[in-house]
């Protein structure tokens, strides 16, 4: 019988706390909604997430998809270090830089606080057209935005979808109703 999601989720943790990131990672492309799972677990005796432990190894493409996961960039650890900081301290300069950039401080586009959710941003400037495979949930401002397989949506270099005034997503828009990502030439 398969272990129980929580046992399994425990599992990876201590496979990528040895450094096992290519099993990690297959695992997360086998089922995007364990990935998720794995992006909001803490381990209770010390505050770390698989964030910190990408963190720690250097791993730059596992703390992408954690961030695209939901991970939350500005989590703290009992001792009060977070993921960048964890990356600094082990010689890892430039992940400590883009999980400092990864923080929202702005809380209308926070990290998901469940693992059935999606993160947003607001990276305008970073914008990338994709086409929904799946139904989406995308947290954003305390609500959600839902997409459809079909529908397009915009994505920051994180794969955090794009989600503009009053829950905008295709393109996401601003206050004026203007598209805050680059749509492209327009056709007549």
């Amino acid at each position: 019988m398969p272990p129980e999601p929580p046992q399994l989720v425990e599992r990876f943790y201590e496979l990528a706390k040895n450094g096992d990131w290519p099993a990690v990672r297959a695992g997360w492309r086998w089922s995007p909604a364990f990935a998720r799972e794995c992006a909001h677990h803490v381990k209770p005796s010390s505050g770390w997430g698989f964030l910190h432990q990408a963190a720690y190894a250097g791993d730059r493409a596992a703390a992408t998809e954690l961030l695209a996961s939901g991970a939350d960039a500005g989590a703290a650890g009992r001792e009060g270090e977070t993921p960048a900081d964890v990356a600094r301290r082990r010689g890892h300069a430039e992940l400590a830089v883009l999980l400092e950039g990864a923080i929202e401080a702005d809380n209308l586009w926070e990290p998901p606080t469940s693992a059935d959710l999606l993160p947003s941003s607001h990276r305008w400037g970073e914008g990338r057209r994709r086409v929904a495979t799946a139904p989406m949930v995308v947290q954003y401002a305390g609500s959600t935005v839902k997409i459809e397989p079909g529908e397009t949506y915009w994505v920051d270099d994180l794969e955090r979808t794009l989600v503009g005034w009053h829950g905008t997503y295709s393109p996401p828009l601003g206050m004026d109703a203007y598209p805050m990502v680059d749509t492209g030439p327009e056709v007549m």
